[in-house]
């Protein structure tokens, strides 16, 4: 199971509220994608950030939407993210549209579940959990389901 992450910070709330029109049209083109497991779309309106978190079945397929139309189009809105690609053996992100989830780039370890994910290049553990434990606090504004198996 291969995790994908990134986050584009925003200027004004008014982008948040753009943000959320985007998903609400193209949060749903997810559904049903080859190779995908789960994706969220994140939104934190407090601290404008637009964010998202994936896991992928197949790393071929993560490949081919890093190079697809889709990337492509939040590419040219927002400018190129950076993406992280991480490894975890989580199977399914277990949140639900409109819970709060809390990603902690430093996590070493969660006491509630969640989803834990290691960033090969630096050896760091990021984690992904319930708004109570540690890190910056998200809405789910969408959650994907991938192509069943």
């Amino acid at each position: 199971m291969l995790a994908m992450h990134y986050s584009i910070q925003l200027k004004t709330p008014d982008q948040v509220a753009a943000v959320r029109v985007r998903v609400v049209e193209r949060g749903p083109l997810f559904d049903g994608m080859p190779g995908l497991a789960c994706k969220l779309f994140l939104v934190d309106s407090v601290d404008p950030c637009y964010a998202t978190f994936y896991l992928w079945r197949e790393p071929d397929a993560a490949h081919s939407f890093l190079q697809g139309p889709f990337f492509k189009a939040l590419s040219d809105t927002f400018g190129r993210p950076e993406v992280k690609l991480l490894l975890t053996t989580a199977t399914d992100l277990p949140f639900a549209e409109g819970e709060t989830v809390a990603l902690d780039p430093r996590v070493q370890q969660f006491d509630s579940p969640v989803i834990q994910a290691l960033d090969p290049r630096s050896g760091d553990t990021i984690g992904l959990g319930p708004a109570t434990g540690p890190g910056r606090r998200f809405e789910v504004m969408y959650r994907a389901l991938g192509a069943k198996p």
